[in-house]
């Protein structure tokens, strides 16, 4: 079995880390981006390839097929997630007018205004005096937290993103051939013959 540590999950998990911090700078999602993006991964492939051989397990099949799955699902999944991300962002997530000063200050004066509403029409079951209040302060934080939810809505795409890297890493562990498990645990085929021979007892 591969250990977790360099199972697709992780791998997935710590590419989509490193590629986070290189979107929001990615102006055009085109080839140039798509390169950029592939010889990230390429190195941080190599780099935990190589430790994996330092620390004893050794399997080439396993990385082969792991750069596979990210030459054609992690990559085109992730660079269309990450456009979708950049786009809105360049629209401040259709934020009137980006959350500036000024529409802070109508969220605050809106907030006021609406709490003093519903404190005041009778048929709102609504008597608390500090309500406009509270909503007048809490009122230029709006767009804060507006924010927050469109930006926590792209780090679900992205958690569902491994999480189907590791559902695809786990049904490819489970049908491998015992031949390619016994070679990754460095044991030969006579080996591994001989450990699944009964042993017929002798007197």
């Amino acid at each position: 079995m591969v250990p977790s540590k360099y199972g697709l999950a992780a791998i997935g998990r710590h590419l989509v880390s490193l590629f986070e911090v290189r979107r929001p700078a990615v102006g055009r999602f085109d080839g140039e981006a798509l390169g950029l993006f592939r010889r990230e991964a390429e190195e941080a492939l190599e780099r935990m390839e190589q430790q994996s051989r330092e620390l004893g397990f050794e399997d080439p099949k396993h990385w082969k097929r792991a750069r596979h799955v990210v030459e054609t699902v992690l990559l085109p999944r992730y660079l269309k997630l990450a456009k979708s991300e950049n786009e809105a962002a360049a629209e401040e997530y259709g934020l009137w007018r980006g959350g500036d000063l000024v529409a802070r200050g109508a969220f605050a004066l809106a907030g006021l205004v609406l709490g003093a509403l519903m404190v005041w029409i009778p048929w709102i079951p609504v008597y608390e005096k500090w309500l406009p209040w509270a909503l007048f302060v809490l009122g230029p934080f709006l767009p804060d937290a507006y924010l927050w939810w469109y930006r926590r809505k792209h780090e679900k795409k992205l958690d569902a993103l491994v999480t189907d890297l590791a559902r695809e890493g786990e049904s490819l562990d489970a049908y491998r051939p015992l031949s390619e498990v016994h070679e990754s645990l460095g044991v030969s085929g006579e080996d591994a013959e001989s450990r699944a021979a009964p042993r017929v007892r002798t007197r």
